[in-house]
Protein backbone atom coordinates (compact mmCIF):
# COMPACT_ATOMS: atom_id res chain seq x y z
CA UNK A 1 0.00 0.00 0.00
CA UNK A 2 1.38 3.39 -0.93
CA UNK A 3 2.06 5.96 1.75
CA UNK A 4 -0.56 8.43 0.58
CA UNK A 5 -3.25 5.78 0.08
CA UNK A 6 -3.68 5.47 3.84
CA UNK A 7 -4.77 9.10 3.88
CA UNK A 8 -8.18 9.14 2.28
CA UNK A 9 -8.82 12.13 -0.01
CA UNK A 10 -11.61 14.54 0.77
CA UNK A 11 -13.31 17.51 -0.79
CA UNK A 12 -11.63 20.13 1.37
CA UNK A 13 -11.11 23.33 -0.69
CA UNK A 14 -7.43 24.26 -1.22
CA UNK A 15 -7.78 27.52 0.74
CA UNK A 16 -9.26 25.71 3.73
CA UNK A 17 -6.54 23.08 3.51
CA UNK A 18 -3.91 25.81 3.73
CA UNK A 19 -5.63 27.40 6.73
CA UNK A 20 -5.85 24.05 8.52
CA UNK A 21 -2.20 23.38 7.70
CA UNK A 22 -1.29 26.81 9.05
CA UNK A 23 -3.03 26.05 12.33
CA UNK A 24 -1.09 22.79 12.62
CA UNK A 25 2.16 24.69 12.13
CA UNK A 26 1.59 27.87 14.13
CA UNK A 27 -0.59 26.75 17.02
CA UNK A 28 1.27 23.96 18.91
CA UNK A 29 3.92 26.11 20.59
CA UNK A 30 1.53 29.05 20.97
CA UNK A 31 -0.75 26.80 23.01
CA UNK A 32 2.16 25.26 24.91
CA UNK A 33 3.69 28.61 25.85
CA UNK A 34 0.39 30.39 26.46
CA UNK A 35 1.51 33.40 24.41
CA UNK A 36 3.45 34.07 21.19
CA UNK A 37 7.16 33.51 21.74
CA UNK A 38 9.41 36.58 21.78
CA UNK A 39 13.07 37.38 21.28
CA UNK A 40 15.23 40.34 22.26
CA UNK A 41 14.61 41.88 18.81
CA UNK A 42 10.82 41.48 18.96
CA UNK A 43 10.16 45.04 20.20
CA UNK A 44 12.21 46.45 17.33
CA UNK A 45 9.71 44.94 14.89
CA UNK A 46 6.44 45.05 16.81
CA UNK A 47 6.70 48.47 18.48
CA UNK A 48 6.75 50.56 15.28
CA UNK A 49 3.65 48.69 14.09
CA UNK A 50 1.98 49.22 17.49
CA UNK A 51 2.81 52.93 17.40
CA UNK A 52 1.34 53.34 13.93
CA UNK A 53 -1.96 51.98 15.25
CA UNK A 54 -1.73 54.00 18.47
CA UNK A 55 -0.58 57.43 17.38
CA UNK A 56 -1.25 59.04 20.74
CA UNK A 57 1.25 56.74 22.45
CA UNK A 58 4.83 57.81 22.96
CA UNK A 59 7.04 55.88 20.54
CA UNK A 60 8.16 52.80 22.44
CA UNK A 61 11.51 52.71 20.67
CA UNK A 62 12.41 56.11 22.13
CA UNK A 63 15.21 55.36 24.62
CA UNK A 64 14.75 56.60 28.20
CA UNK A 65 17.01 59.42 29.42
CA UNK A 66 20.53 58.05 29.89
CA UNK A 67 22.81 60.05 32.20
CA UNK A 68 25.81 57.93 31.22
CA UNK A 69 28.21 59.05 28.50
CA UNK A 70 26.90 56.38 26.13
CA UNK A 71 26.16 57.52 22.61
CA UNK A 72 22.57 57.68 21.42
CA UNK A 73 21.13 55.20 18.90
CA UNK A 74 20.31 56.26 15.39
CA UNK A 75 17.11 58.21 14.78
CA UNK A 76 16.56 56.04 11.69
CA UNK A 77 14.00 53.46 12.88
CA UNK A 78 15.22 51.16 10.10
CA UNK A 79 18.87 51.44 11.14
CA UNK A 80 19.01 47.96 12.68
CA UNK A 81 16.06 46.27 10.99
CA UNK A 82 14.37 46.75 7.61
CA UNK A 83 10.71 47.64 7.40
CA UNK A 84 9.21 44.55 5.77
CA UNK A 85 8.35 42.47 8.83
CA UNK A 86 6.97 45.52 10.60
CA UNK A 87 4.43 45.89 7.77
CA UNK A 88 3.54 42.21 8.07
CA UNK A 89 2.82 42.73 11.78
CA UNK A 90 0.57 45.76 11.24
CA UNK A 91 -2.73 43.80 11.11
CA UNK A 92 -1.80 42.04 14.38
CA UNK A 93 -0.36 44.91 16.42
CA UNK A 94 -3.62 46.20 17.86
CA UNK A 95 -4.17 44.60 21.23
CA UNK A 96 -5.85 41.19 21.13
CA UNK A 97 -4.79 40.56 17.54
CA UNK A 98 -1.25 39.78 18.70
CA UNK A 99 -2.47 36.24 19.42
CA UNK A 100 -2.98 35.70 15.70
CA UNK A 101 0.65 36.34 14.70
CA UNK A 102 1.63 32.64 14.94
CA UNK A 103 -1.56 31.74 13.06
CA UNK A 104 -0.79 34.18 10.24
CA UNK A 105 2.80 33.00 10.05
CA UNK A 106 1.67 29.38 10.03
CA UNK A 107 -0.78 30.01 7.19
CA UNK A 108 1.92 31.71 5.11
CA UNK A 109 4.22 28.74 5.77
CA UNK A 110 1.47 26.31 4.75
CA UNK A 111 0.88 28.17 1.48
CA UNK A 112 4.57 27.96 0.55
CA UNK A 113 4.74 24.29 1.57
CA UNK A 114 1.80 23.51 -0.70
CA UNK A 115 3.48 25.31 -3.60
CA UNK A 116 6.68 23.32 -3.03
CA UNK A 117 4.80 20.02 -2.84
CA UNK A 118 3.02 20.82 -6.11
CA UNK A 119 6.36 21.65 -7.74
CA UNK A 120 7.80 18.35 -6.50
CA UNK A 121 4.94 16.36 -8.05
CA UNK A 122 3.50 15.17 -4.75
CA UNK A 123 -0.05 13.77 -4.93
CA UNK A 124 -2.65 16.51 -4.51
CA UNK A 125 -4.30 14.95 -1.46
CA UNK A 126 -5.50 17.13 1.46
CA UNK A 127 -4.79 14.31 3.89
CA UNK A 128 -1.20 14.02 2.71
CA UNK A 129 -0.64 17.76 2.94
CA UNK A 130 -2.16 18.03 6.41
CA UNK A 131 -0.11 15.04 7.56
CA UNK A 132 3.11 16.73 6.43
CA UNK A 133 2.05 20.00 8.06
CA UNK A 134 1.32 18.16 11.31
CA UNK A 135 4.72 16.44 11.34
CA UNK A 136 6.50 19.73 10.68
CA UNK A 137 4.38 21.59 13.22
CA UNK A 138 4.83 19.05 16.00
CA UNK A 139 8.42 17.89 15.57
CA UNK A 140 10.57 20.44 13.71
CA UNK A 141 11.96 23.93 14.17
CA UNK A 142 9.38 25.38 11.76
CA UNK A 143 6.80 25.45 14.54
CA UNK A 144 9.21 27.27 16.87
CA UNK A 145 9.88 30.08 14.43
CA UNK A 146 6.27 30.29 13.24
CA UNK A 147 5.25 30.85 16.88
CA UNK A 148 7.88 33.54 17.48
CA UNK A 149 7.39 37.24 16.71
CA UNK A 150 10.48 37.37 14.52
CA UNK A 151 11.04 37.21 10.73
CA UNK A 152 13.29 34.13 10.97
CA UNK A 153 10.41 31.84 9.95
CA UNK A 154 10.66 33.36 6.46
CA UNK A 155 14.19 32.09 5.74
CA UNK A 156 13.27 28.49 4.91
CA UNK A 157 10.14 29.64 3.08
CA UNK A 158 12.21 31.88 0.80
CA UNK A 159 14.37 28.87 -0.13
CA UNK A 160 11.30 26.80 -0.98
CA UNK A 161 9.81 29.62 -3.04
CA UNK A 162 12.99 29.72 -5.13
CA UNK A 163 12.48 26.01 -5.77
CA UNK A 164 8.84 26.56 -6.78
CA UNK A 165 9.96 29.29 -9.19
CA UNK A 166 12.64 27.08 -10.73
CA UNK A 167 10.24 24.17 -11.31
CA UNK A 168 6.91 25.80 -12.15
CA UNK A 169 7.40 29.37 -13.37
CA UNK A 170 6.40 28.67 -17.02
CA UNK A 171 3.21 26.95 -15.84
CA UNK A 172 2.08 29.71 -13.47
CA UNK A 173 -0.69 32.13 -14.37
CA UNK A 174 -0.04 35.87 -14.44
CA UNK A 175 -1.73 36.26 -11.06
CA UNK A 176 0.36 33.46 -9.56
CA UNK A 177 3.55 35.01 -10.91
CA UNK A 178 2.70 38.41 -9.47
CA UNK A 179 1.87 36.84 -6.12
CA UNK A 180 5.16 34.93 -6.11
CA UNK A 181 7.14 38.08 -6.94
CA UNK A 182 5.35 40.01 -4.19
CA UNK A 183 5.95 37.22 -1.65
CA UNK A 184 9.67 36.91 -2.37
CA UNK A 185 10.09 40.68 -2.39
CA UNK A 186 8.39 40.88 1.01
CA UNK A 187 10.59 38.12 2.42
CA UNK A 188 13.74 39.91 1.26
CA UNK A 189 12.76 43.27 2.74
CA UNK A 190 11.97 41.53 6.02
CA UNK A 191 15.53 40.31 6.65
CA UNK A 192 18.71 41.48 4.94
CA UNK A 193 20.29 38.02 5.07
CA UNK A 194 17.66 36.82 2.61
CA UNK A 195 19.04 39.14 -0.07
CA UNK A 196 22.48 37.54 0.21
CA UNK A 197 21.12 33.99 0.43
CA UNK A 198 18.89 34.39 -2.62
CA UNK A 199 21.67 36.15 -4.50
CA UNK A 200 23.95 33.18 -3.94
CA UNK A 201 21.22 30.72 -4.92
CA UNK A 202 20.48 32.63 -8.11
CA UNK A 203 24.15 32.64 -9.11
CA UNK A 204 24.73 28.95 -8.40
CA UNK A 205 21.47 27.76 -9.94
CA UNK A 206 22.20 29.97 -12.94
CA UNK A 207 25.53 28.18 -13.44
CA UNK A 208 23.74 24.84 -13.15
CA UNK A 209 21.15 25.96 -15.70
CA UNK A 210 23.83 26.98 -18.20
CA UNK A 211 25.03 23.40 -18.24
CA UNK A 212 21.82 21.42 -17.84
CA UNK A 213 18.70 23.46 -18.64
CA UNK A 214 18.98 26.95 -20.10
CA UNK A 215 15.23 27.36 -19.94
CA UNK A 216 15.61 27.75 -16.19
CA UNK A 217 17.49 31.04 -16.66
CA UNK A 218 14.30 32.87 -17.65
CA UNK A 219 12.53 31.53 -14.56
CA UNK A 220 15.36 32.68 -12.30
CA UNK A 221 15.46 36.10 -13.93
CA UNK A 222 11.75 36.84 -13.59
CA UNK A 223 10.93 34.85 -10.48
CA UNK A 224 13.97 35.49 -8.25
CA UNK A 225 16.23 38.21 -9.68
CA UNK A 226 13.34 40.64 -10.23
CA UNK A 227 12.16 40.39 -6.58
CA UNK A 228 15.76 40.96 -5.47
CA UNK A 229 15.99 44.13 -7.56
CA UNK A 230 12.61 45.34 -6.29
CA UNK A 231 13.60 44.64 -2.68
CA UNK A 232 16.91 46.45 -3.07
CA UNK A 233 15.07 49.46 -4.47
CA UNK A 234 12.53 49.47 -1.63
CA UNK A 235 15.22 49.16 1.04
CA UNK A 236 17.26 51.97 -0.48
CA UNK A 237 14.18 54.16 -0.84
CA UNK A 238 13.19 53.64 2.80
CA UNK A 239 16.61 54.71 4.06
CA UNK A 240 16.67 57.66 1.66
CA UNK A 241 13.27 58.78 2.93
CA UNK A 242 14.08 58.39 6.64
CA UNK A 243 17.82 59.08 6.83
CA UNK A 244 18.67 60.82 3.56
CA UNK A 245 20.97 57.99 2.41
CA UNK A 246 20.09 55.62 -0.45
CA UNK A 247 21.70 52.50 1.06
CA UNK A 248 20.40 48.99 1.69
CA UNK A 249 21.21 49.32 5.38
CA UNK A 250 23.02 51.97 7.37
CA UNK A 251 24.10 49.47 10.02
CA UNK A 252 25.65 46.80 7.76
CA UNK A 253 29.20 48.21 8.05
CA UNK A 254 28.92 48.20 11.85
CA UNK A 255 27.75 44.58 11.94
CA UNK A 256 30.46 43.43 9.53
CA UNK A 257 33.08 45.30 11.55
CA UNK A 258 31.86 43.53 14.69
CA UNK A 259 32.37 40.19 12.92
CA UNK A 260 35.91 41.14 11.83
CA UNK A 261 36.76 42.37 15.32
CA UNK A 262 35.42 39.17 16.85
CA UNK A 263 37.52 37.07 14.48
CA UNK A 264 40.62 39.21 14.98
CA UNK A 265 41.67 40.66 11.56
CA UNK A 266 40.13 44.08 12.28
CA UNK A 267 41.90 44.26 15.65
CA UNK A 268 45.19 43.49 13.91
CA UNK A 269 44.51 46.16 11.30
CA UNK A 270 43.61 48.78 13.92
CA UNK A 271 46.75 48.02 15.92
CA UNK A 272 48.75 49.13 12.88
CA UNK A 273 46.46 51.83 11.48
CA UNK A 274 46.07 53.68 14.77
CA UNK A 275 49.73 54.70 14.62
CA UNK A 276 48.78 57.15 11.88
CA UNK A 277 44.98 57.36 11.97
CA UNK A 278 42.61 58.88 14.51
CA UNK A 279 39.69 56.46 14.48
CA UNK A 280 37.23 56.58 17.35
CA UNK A 281 38.15 52.97 18.13
CA UNK A 282 41.83 53.81 18.51
CA UNK A 283 41.25 54.82 22.11
CA UNK A 284 39.66 51.45 22.95
CA UNK A 285 42.07 48.95 21.41
CA UNK A 286 42.65 47.17 24.70
CA UNK A 287 38.91 46.46 25.12
CA UNK A 288 37.98 45.31 21.59
CA UNK A 289 38.73 41.67 22.36
CA UNK A 290 36.43 41.53 25.37
CA UNK A 291 33.59 39.08 25.86
CA UNK A 292 31.18 38.36 28.70
CA UNK A 293 28.69 35.65 29.72
CA UNK A 294 26.09 35.62 26.96
CA UNK A 295 28.22 37.90 24.77
CA UNK A 296 30.81 36.59 22.34
CA UNK A 297 33.35 39.22 21.27
CA UNK A 298 31.37 40.47 18.28
CA UNK A 299 28.15 40.67 20.32
CA UNK A 300 30.00 42.44 23.14
CA UNK A 301 31.10 45.05 20.58
CA UNK A 302 27.50 45.55 19.40
CA UNK A 303 25.21 45.04 22.38
CA UNK A 304 27.00 45.07 25.72
CA UNK A 305 26.51 48.31 27.71
CA UNK A 306 30.29 48.75 27.74
CA UNK A 307 30.74 47.76 24.10
CA UNK A 308 32.06 50.12 21.45
CA UNK A 309 28.76 50.68 19.68
CA UNK A 310 27.00 51.68 22.89
CA UNK A 311 29.91 53.90 23.80
CA UNK A 312 29.98 55.87 20.56
CA UNK A 313 26.37 55.47 19.50
CA UNK A 314 25.27 55.33 15.89
CA UNK A 315 26.71 58.71 15.04
CA UNK A 316 27.60 59.26 11.37
CA UNK A 317 31.33 59.38 12.09
CA UNK A 318 31.30 55.98 13.81
CA UNK A 319 29.29 54.39 10.97
CA UNK A 320 31.52 55.93 8.29
CA UNK A 321 34.66 54.78 10.08
CA UNK A 322 33.22 51.28 10.44
CA UNK A 323 32.80 51.09 6.67
CA UNK A 324 36.35 52.39 6.11
CA UNK A 325 37.93 49.99 8.62
CA UNK A 326 35.99 47.06 7.16
CA UNK A 327 37.16 47.79 3.60
CA UNK A 328 40.76 48.30 4.69
CA UNK A 329 40.78 45.11 6.77
CA UNK A 330 39.47 42.99 3.91
CA UNK A 331 41.87 44.59 1.44
CA UNK A 332 44.93 44.15 3.66
CA UNK A 333 44.11 40.70 5.09
CA UNK A 334 41.94 38.86 2.53
CA UNK A 335 43.29 35.39 3.36
CA UNK A 336 42.68 35.77 7.11
CA UNK A 337 39.18 37.16 6.54
CA UNK A 338 38.32 34.31 4.16
CA UNK A 339 39.73 31.68 6.52
CA UNK A 340 37.69 32.96 9.45
CA UNK A 341 34.59 33.28 7.27
CA UNK A 342 34.82 29.66 6.12
CA UNK A 343 35.40 28.44 9.67
CA UNK A 344 32.43 30.42 10.94
CA UNK A 345 30.23 29.07 8.14
CA UNK A 346 31.24 25.49 8.95
CA UNK A 347 30.54 26.04 12.65
CA UNK A 348 27.19 27.64 11.87
CA UNK A 349 26.19 24.77 9.58
CA UNK A 350 26.38 22.39 12.55
CA UNK A 351 24.77 24.69 15.14
CA UNK A 352 21.12 23.73 14.75
CA UNK A 353 19.67 23.74 18.28
CA UNK A 354 16.88 26.03 19.52
CA UNK A 355 18.40 29.21 20.86
CA UNK A 356 19.45 29.12 24.50
CA UNK A 357 17.99 32.61 24.91
CA UNK A 358 14.49 31.11 24.93
CA UNK A 359 14.60 31.02 28.73
CA UNK A 360 16.64 34.16 29.33
CA UNK A 361 15.15 36.84 31.59
CA UNK A 362 12.74 39.10 29.72
CA UNK A 363 14.35 42.31 28.52
CA UNK A 364 12.88 45.49 30.06
CA UNK A 365 11.97 46.85 26.63
CA UNK A 366 9.96 43.70 25.85
CA UNK A 367 8.04 43.93 29.12
CA UNK A 368 7.49 47.64 28.55
CA UNK A 369 6.03 46.95 25.11
CA UNK A 370 3.46 44.39 26.25
CA UNK A 371 2.54 46.45 29.30
CA UNK A 372 0.93 48.87 26.83
CA UNK A 373 -1.41 46.14 25.52
CA UNK A 374 -4.80 45.38 27.14
CA UNK A 375 -4.54 43.99 30.67
CA UNK A 376 -5.48 40.36 29.82
CA UNK A 377 -2.90 40.32 27.02
CA UNK A 378 -0.18 41.57 29.36
CA UNK A 379 -1.27 39.07 32.01
CA UNK A 380 -0.96 36.25 29.48
CA UNK A 381 2.50 37.50 28.53
CA UNK A 382 3.58 37.54 32.18
CA UNK A 383 2.10 34.10 32.78
CA UNK A 384 3.65 32.43 29.74
CA UNK A 385 6.21 29.66 30.20
CA UNK A 386 8.86 31.72 28.44
CA UNK A 387 8.43 34.78 30.66
CA UNK A 388 8.52 32.54 33.74
CA UNK A 389 11.66 30.87 32.32
CA UNK A 390 9.98 27.46 32.27
CA UNK A 391 9.78 26.92 28.51
CA UNK A 392 10.84 23.29 27.76
CA UNK A 393 13.74 24.24 25.53
CA UNK A 394 15.77 21.07 26.22
CA UNK A 395 12.82 18.77 25.51
CA UNK A 396 12.10 20.71 22.32
CA UNK A 397 15.74 20.36 21.27
CA UNK A 398 15.57 16.59 21.83
CA UNK A 399 12.44 16.30 19.71
CA UNK A 400 13.93 18.39 16.92
CA UNK A 401 17.14 16.34 17.00
CA UNK A 402 15.13 13.13 16.63
CA UNK A 403 13.17 14.62 13.72
CA UNK A 404 16.39 15.82 12.08
CA UNK A 405 18.07 12.43 12.50
CA UNK A 406 15.10 10.66 10.93
CA UNK A 407 15.12 13.24 8.14
CA UNK A 408 18.79 12.65 7.38
CA UNK A 409 18.22 8.88 7.46
CA UNK A 410 15.22 9.21 5.14
CA UNK A 411 17.18 11.30 2.64
CA UNK A 412 20.06 8.80 2.71
CA UNK A 413 17.78 5.81 2.10
CA UNK A 414 15.06 7.23 -0.15
CA UNK A 415 17.17 9.84 -1.92
CA UNK A 416 20.89 9.24 -2.09
CA UNK A 417 20.44 5.48 -1.94
CA UNK A 418 18.26 5.45 -5.08
CA UNK A 419 19.24 8.71 -6.75
CA UNK A 420 18.46 7.70 -10.34
CA UNK A 421 15.13 6.17 -9.37
CA UNK A 422 13.57 9.31 -7.93
CA UNK A 423 11.71 12.00 -9.84
CA UNK A 424 13.87 14.71 -11.36
CA UNK A 425 11.73 17.35 -9.67
CA UNK A 426 12.55 15.86 -6.26
CA UNK A 427 16.25 15.73 -7.12
CA UNK A 428 16.06 19.46 -7.82
CA UNK A 429 14.35 19.99 -4.45
CA UNK A 430 17.25 18.26 -2.69
CA UNK A 431 19.72 20.40 -4.63
CA UNK A 432 17.94 23.67 -3.79
CA UNK A 433 17.57 22.77 -0.10
CA UNK A 434 21.24 21.79 0.09
CA UNK A 435 22.26 25.11 -1.44
CA UNK A 436 19.92 26.98 0.89
CA UNK A 437 21.30 25.32 4.02
CA UNK A 438 24.90 25.97 2.98
CA UNK A 439 24.29 29.59 1.99
CA UNK A 440 22.31 30.31 5.14
CA UNK A 441 25.28 29.09 7.21
CA UNK A 442 27.75 31.07 5.09
CA UNK A 443 25.77 34.31 5.25
CA UNK A 444 24.70 34.22 8.89
CA UNK A 445 27.81 32.61 10.33
CA UNK A 446 30.31 34.18 7.97
CA UNK A 447 28.96 37.73 8.18
CA UNK A 448 27.49 37.70 11.69
CA UNK A 449 28.17 35.77 14.89
CA UNK A 450 27.60 32.03 15.10
CA UNK A 451 24.31 31.43 16.93
CA UNK A 452 22.06 28.37 17.12
CA UNK A 453 18.95 30.18 15.94
CA UNK A 454 20.40 31.12 12.54
CA UNK A 455 20.67 27.54 11.27
CA UNK A 456 17.76 26.35 13.39
CA UNK A 457 15.48 28.61 11.36
CA UNK A 458 16.07 26.53 8.19
CA UNK A 459 17.03 23.06 9.45
CA UNK A 460 13.38 21.94 9.26
CA UNK A 461 13.91 21.72 5.50
CA UNK A 462 15.75 18.41 6.04
CA UNK A 463 12.73 16.54 7.52
CA UNK A 464 10.55 18.24 4.91
CA UNK A 465 12.75 16.87 2.10
CA UNK A 466 12.52 13.38 3.60
CA UNK A 467 8.72 13.66 3.75
CA UNK A 468 8.60 14.72 0.11
CA UNK A 469 10.74 11.73 -0.85
CA UNK A 470 8.36 9.46 1.03
CA UNK A 471 5.26 11.07 -0.47
CA UNK A 472 6.56 10.88 -4.05
CA UNK A 473 8.14 7.43 -3.84
CA UNK A 474 7.12 5.35 -6.84
CA UNK A 475 8.17 1.87 -7.75
CA UNK A 476 10.22 2.06 -10.90
CA UNK A 477 8.69 -1.16 -12.16
CA UNK A 478 5.04 -0.26 -11.47
CA UNK A 479 4.34 -1.47 -15.01
CA UNK A 480 7.12 -3.22 -16.90
CA UNK A 481 8.23 -1.66 -20.14
CA UNK A 482 7.76 -3.66 -23.35
CA UNK A 483 11.41 -4.71 -23.35
CA UNK A 484 11.30 -5.84 -19.77
CA UNK A 485 12.18 -2.66 -17.88
CA UNK A 486 13.73 0.75 -17.99
CA UNK A 487 17.42 1.21 -18.56
CA UNK A 488 19.68 2.23 -15.70
CA UNK A 489 19.98 5.80 -16.93
CA UNK A 490 16.26 6.48 -17.17
CA UNK A 491 15.10 8.97 -14.51
CA UNK A 492 11.89 7.85 -12.87
CA UNK A 493 8.98 10.24 -12.67
CA UNK A 494 9.31 12.47 -15.73
CA UNK A 495 6.68 10.48 -17.62
CA UNK A 496 4.63 9.46 -14.58
CA UNK A 497 1.62 11.81 -14.60
CA UNK A 498 0.67 13.30 -11.23
CA UNK A 499 -2.36 11.84 -9.46
CA UNK A 500 -2.06 8.51 -11.30
CA UNK A 501 -0.83 6.02 -8.77
CA UNK A 502 0.41 3.17 -10.97
CA UNK A 503 2.40 5.24 -13.46
CA UNK A 504 2.76 4.69 -17.19
CA UNK A 505 5.15 2.48 -19.12
CA UNK A 506 8.69 3.82 -19.06
CA UNK A 507 10.67 3.60 -22.28
CA UNK A 508 14.22 2.41 -21.81
CA UNK A 509 17.01 4.86 -22.50
CA UNK A 510 17.80 8.42 -21.62
CA UNK A 511 15.22 11.16 -21.31
CA UNK A 512 15.11 13.34 -24.41
CA UNK A 513 13.87 16.89 -24.58
CA UNK A 514 14.24 19.90 -22.32
CA UNK A 515 13.14 19.41 -18.68
CA UNK A 516 11.86 22.98 -18.68
CA UNK A 517 9.54 22.23 -21.62
CA UNK A 518 8.37 19.07 -19.93
CA UNK A 519 7.59 21.07 -16.79
CA UNK A 520 5.59 23.51 -18.89
CA UNK A 521 3.68 20.70 -20.58
CA UNK A 522 2.72 19.30 -17.20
Amino acid sequence: MRFWNILRPSRIPPALTIVLGGLLIGMPLLVLNGFPLTFDDTPGYLEPAFNILNRMAQPAWTPPPDPSPHGQPSTNIFFLRPFGYMLFLLPFAGGWWVWLIPVGQGILAAAVLRAALTAAGAPDRPGLFLGIAAVLGLTTSLSLHAATIMPDFLSGLAILLVYAVVMRWPALTIAQRLLTIAALTGMIVSHLSHLAILGGMTALLGLWALRHDRGMLRSLAWGVLLPMVLAAGLLSASNLLIAGRAVLSESSPVFLLARLIGDGPARDYLAEACRSRDYLLCGTLDTLGRSAPGYVTSDYFLWHPDGARRRFGDQPRFVAEAAEITRATIASRPAAVAEHGLANAADQFLEVQPDEALNNPVKPLTRRLFSRFPGPVYAAFEGSLQTQRRFPRDELALLQNLSLALGVLGIAILGLGRWRRIDGRVRMLLLVIGLGLALNAAVSGGLSAVHDRYQNRVIWLVPFAALVLLATARRRDAQPAPDGGAGPDQPAGWNTPPRIGTGTPVVAGRLSGSPSRLRTAR
